[in-house]
């Protein structure tokens, strides 16, 4: 008799525990929906500026909550005339929009290279311009002007430099909150 009052007092407590753990989890899935629904939003200004010889890097708090609810951080580049950004890449994907100027982005495409017999025998059947541009079959350079977007996949190294007379200036938006991004939601 007693085992059984025990085990009907050990069941209504297990119920009682799955039933308020239940309610919490539906509950703090509620707080973070209803966290998300913004009444309004805000224009917000850049919060860190650095200053470099070729321009002017400009980054928002990635914890604003526009931000954080949209799972994406934003950075502005200025790049000065002949200015080069350096080689940086990005753990996560992001994409660039071009609000001024024009110039040249190149772009590290990870892949297997060439071994060295294989760029060897091909040099000795090819002219020197098929021998560079076999050198460089991971290595893409292109050409962008002002409106275009130009989307980056998540860790690729890429720079731009600006061939033209007025500075370049570009946002970048990039998807902290994509599966592909290892890490915190804090750009790097």
């Amino acid at each position: 008799m007693i085992t059984i009052t025990m085990s009907k007092h050990f069941l209504s407590l297990l119920s009682f525990s799955l039933l308020l753990f239940t309610s919490l989890a539906n509950r703090s899935e509620f707080d973070r929906f209803n966290q998300c629904q913004l009444d309004n939003i805000n224009a917000l200004e850049p919060d860190h500026r650095v200053e470099s010889e070729a321009g002017l890097t400009e980054t928002w708090n990635p914890n604003h909550p526009e931000l954080q609810c949209a799972g994406v951080s934003l950075i502005r580049r200025t790049i000065d005339p002949n200015g080069l950004h350096l080689p940086s890449y990005s753990p996560s994907p992001q994409l660039i929009f071009i609000i001024q100027g024009k110039g040249v982005l190149g772009l590290s495409i990870p892949g297997c290279p060439e071994t060295f017999e294989e760029l060897r025998s091909s040099q000795s059947r090819q002219g020197s311009r098929q021998q560079q541009q076999q050198r460089d079959s991971h290595q893409k350079i292109r050409r962008f002007y002002k409106g275009d977007i130009i989307a980056i996949p998540a860790g690729t190294p890429y720079w731009t430099y600006n061939h033209g007379n007025e500075p370049v200036v570009a946002i970048s938006l990039l998807d902290t909150s994509n599966d592909v991004n290892q890490l915190d939601s804090t750009p790097r």
